[in-house]
């Protein structure tokens, strides 16, 4: 398995790199000059040409690029213009907030999914299975954005139960996760609910399902050990895409909930054209997914030992 881990990472080099031009060359070609953004349109020209020249940014692109390259290679992100700090310290300093939004939502998300999706698939046809499939195509029909921007609307403009801008001093830390915490839970279980319930029905229909039954078992034993237990393999490929599709949805709903993160931490970058800093965020979301869908895989071979990561099957 180590081997595997190690060669996904080698086969992946390629991609980050890729990202790293792609974004390196489109960040520049957005309007708008950084000197300005950060000097202020009443900022005289020897003010702007000491900014670019402090920052490299007098410099030919050619040149810029094969130094921000020579960087990555080396591990440094560089310096973020706008902060005042390298890159690094600014992703380590928002990425805490980003990820317990989104591994807790998952988490949540995720149990309340596979006991929604199981329950359906038990009552099939019924008016339980009728309402949450009904819950799940409606989910699954709308954005992460359009979801937050609800939510925000009941918790905090008909329930008053958040700040409308989580990031006011003096607001409490669960206030500013619970309406971000929601959307995230509601937006991964939709899907995973279908999926659930589509395997727990294939299942249902194997031949030793109908053994289990036979041999006298209880109906709990033959639903969580033998049919859920099976059912697993479609369950996490799901989990693992909700999990990266929540690292990435940040980008939204720390702008929508006004909240700390790498997604807000991302756009106020954009916002005032702070090139290595959009460089360094964007390179460690690929990273971080990259490594999600890595570790998606490795989990199938721990629940099912016939699938083994090299891509073989006893």
């Amino acid at each position: 398995m180590l081997k595997y881990f190690i060669k996904r990472l080698l086969i992946a080099i390629p991609t980050v790199l890729g990202v790293f031009v792609v974004v390196f060359f489109v960040i520049r070609l957005i309007p708008g000059d950084p000197a300005l953004n950060m000097l202020g349109p009443n900022a005289s020209d020897l003010q702007i040409a000491t900014y670019n020249r402090v920052n490299g940014l007098d410099q030919p692109i050619t040149t810029q690029f094969i130094i921000a390259l020579g960087k990555l290679i080396k591990g440094d992100l560089g310096d973020s213009f706008s902060l005042g700090k390298p890159v690094t310290t600014a992703i380590a300093e928002n990425f805490p907030y980003t990820a317990e939004l989104a591994i807790l939502g998952i988490i949540i998300g995720s149990v309340l999914a596979v006991i929604l999706g199981t329950y359906a698939a038990v009552h099939r046809n019924k008016w339980q299975d009728v309402s949450i499939l009904a819950f799940s195509t409606a989910g699954t029909s709308m954005p992460t954005f359009f979801i937050g921007l609800w939510v925000l609307v009941i918790l905090s403009s008909k329930l008053n139960i958040i700040p409308v801008l989580s990031n006011k001093p003096g607001v409490a830390h669960w206030k500013s996760l619970l309406g971000p915490l929601v959307t995230v839970v509601i937006g991964s279980m939709t899907l995973l609910m279908r999926t659930t319930r589509s395997s727990m029905l294939e299942i249902f229909s194997e031949d030793f399902i109908r053994t289990a039954r036979s041999k006298g078992l209880s109906e709990r034993i033959v639903l969580y050990k033998h049919a859920l237990g099976n059912a697993l393999i479609p369950i996490v490929t799901i989990v693992g895409h909700n999990l990266g599709t929540a690292f990435g949805g940040a980008i939204v709903l720390e702008t929508v909930f006004t909240r700390m993160g790498m997604g807000k931490l991302l756009v106020d970058a954009i916002n005032v054209r702070d090139y290595a800093l959009v460089q360094g965020t964007t390179i460690f979301i690929a990273i971080l997914m990259i490594l999600i869908n890595i570790l998606t895989d490795m989990v199938y071979s721990l629940i099912d030992p016939r699938i083994r990561v090299s891509g073989e099957e006893t």
